[in-house]
């Protein structure tokens, strides 16, 4: 395959403007750049006044149950109350004798509120109801789930973190964090026979929206299936159409994650480094918070690590001596500021052995702005997900404090420390985002219903081109991967047409972009 690109408008990437120009394209890699006017022999490719930009990445995805809610045999719930959940819980379709929701929020019921057994029940009792919640840290059962799960309090694994609520010496039905996932991995089971076409069909989705490339990330940093699935994955490699660097769980017995990054090296598939959480999210009270909450749920609650801080520096510089890039979830103050130590004097005592390898620091969601120079490293990406933003803005001073929550997503200041920004979903945490969705929550900082009014730190906004950026470039970074993300000579050829040139657009034409064409190894994988 050989041919030539050519547009008056191309996003070459590493910058935030377009230029003109030529780009010649063989066997799936840009191999060529020439002005606009050159001429130049065999196919062209003319996008003419149209905006062409590298193929986006998602830089943080939970890509097994993303595509198995696409496969739509899962339905969202959620709601200010537990009997409105319960509610939409009962009408969840059976499939292979699970009902299984996703979406709701403790914190929507108010703080302190945990739903239980006894609430779901209502929904049936005959049936094995698992709801997940939308932050993807906490489940809920019913009675009958419990019983098909054979779990009482003394069946609960006791060498993983998080917690089995309990009260009164029974199960509540709520599980948080690392037992979470630990339970949620065995319920998913029931989609076993589905999980290949679903992969494929959830690919063919991604295109349409220009996603090329997603990272793929550990659900949970403790329990013995991290869901994520490489062997799984590469079953439908030779169909895949979107690259996948997948992050499995950092553990101290390195020997299987060894394997795995020996054995997945391709361009579609690879092992990009391992993963692991320093703490939860607000809303559970699991976020790391160097002063206590609001309203703690005991005196003195700041939450905490989910495992030892000392294990959390030991893991993050052995990752590093590995030569794995490490990517670690943080979401409060206290958690960001020793991630950040910890990266810089990992790469003060290993420095990584090639350009392409950087460690990722997720979320920062409860920013102190003392700890924002330590964003600034070189070998480092900030992972940000611009959605969160919006999700429940509503209660974030209730959850962590007027003071602390006007300094959330400070996407702005840490460009202006000279971080690098990479952009994903998180998805399912979030569904059906869009790259265009995203920059727009980044630009506006508002909702695509453009809410709030005003909008949330409005000196946090930054610029349709930094935000691109940040979507393609910044979150190739995030994966650790040079060859994907810009439109350079050497480049992997994903591409992506628009149908107007978004850089001369405000934030508002950004939610009426489309994608008309999609390429991946310059292969045309979706066409509007």
């Amino acid at each position: 395959m050989h041919y030539y690109l050519k547009s008056k408008h191309l996003f070459i990437g590493d910058t935030t403007k377009a230029v003109s120009g030529i780009l010649e394209i063989k066997d799936g890699r840009i191999v060529g750049h020439f002005d606009y006017n050159t001429p130049v022999e065999g196919e062209i490719l003319d996008a003419g006044d149209k905006l062409v930009v590298p193929g986006f990445i998602d830089a943080h995805v939970h890509l097994y149950l993303s595509a198995l809610i696409h496969l739509g045999k899962m339905k969202a719930v959620g709601g200010p109350t537990i009997d409105e959940v319960v509610l939409q819980a009962s009408s969840i379709p059976e499939y292979n004798g699970w009902k299984i929701g996703i979406g709701w929020y403790a914190s929507d019921f108010g703080q302190q509120v945990l739903p239980t057994k006894e609430d779901l029940d209502r929904a049936s009792t005959d049936v094995p109801i698992c709801l997940i919640a939308g932050d993807a840290h906490t489940i809920w059962l019913n009675s009958k789930a419990l019983e098909v799960l054979e779990l009482t309090p003394d069946a609960i694994p006791q060498n993983i973190g998080g917690e089995a609520v309990v009260a009164d010496g029974e199960l509540t039905g709520v599980f948080l964090e690392a037992k979470a996932i630990y339970y949620l991995s065995k319920v998913l089971s029931v989609y076993k026979d589905d999980e290949e076409q679903a992969l494929k069909d959830y690919m063919s989705y991604l295109n349409k929206m220009g996603v090329t490339a997603v990272g793929d990330v550990a659900l949970t940093g403790e329990s013995p299936d991290d869901i994520v699935y490489p062997e799984l994955y590469s079953k439908v490699e030779k169909d895949a159409t979107v690259r996948v660097s997948f992050f499995p769980a950092m553990r101290e017995e390195v020997e299987r994650n060894r394997e795995l990054y020996k054995t997945y090296r391709s361009d579609m598939l690879q092992m990009g480094g391992v993963k692991q959480f320093y703490d939860g999210v607000t809303s559970s009270h699991t976020a790391y918070l160097k002063e206590p909450y609001p309203m703690p749920f005991f005196e003195g609650d700041v939450g905490g690590p989910l495992l030892t801080e000392e294990k959390m520096e030991r893991l993050t510089l052995l990752a590093n001596k590995e030569g794995w890039p490490m990517r670690i979830h943080t979401v409060g103050d206290k958690a960001i500021a020793l991630t950040l130590q910890n990266f810089k004097k990992a790469q003060e005592e290993t420095p990584f052995d090639a350009p392409n390898k950087f460690n990722t620091i997720e979320h920062l969601e409860v920013m102190d702005p003392t700890d924002l120079p330590l964003t600034a490293q070189p070998s480092l990406i900030v992972s940000v997900q611009p959605s969160h933003l919006l999700v429940g803005y509503e209660t974030l001073d209730e959850e962590v404090g007027a003071e602390r929550s006007r300094h959330m997503f400070p996407f702005k200041s840490f460009l202006e420390e000279g971080a690098t920004l990479g952009f994903g979903t998180d998805t399912p945490v979030v569904l059906d985002v869009t790259p265009f969705e995203s920059m727009f929550n980044a630009v506006a900082r508002q909702t695509k219903e453009q809410l709030p009014v005003p909008c949330l730190m409005p000196e946090q906004r930054i610029s349709i081109g930094e935000a691109l950026k940040a979507h393609t470039s910044g979150a190739a970074k995030a994966l650790s991967r040079l060859d994907i993300g810009t439109l350079e000579v050497g480049s992997l050829a994903d591409f992506v047409i628009l149908d107007k040139n978004i850089l001369e657009s405000d934030a508002m034409e950004l939610l009426n972009t489309n994608v008309e064409a999609t390429y991946v190894n310059g292969k045309c994988v979706y066409k509007q």
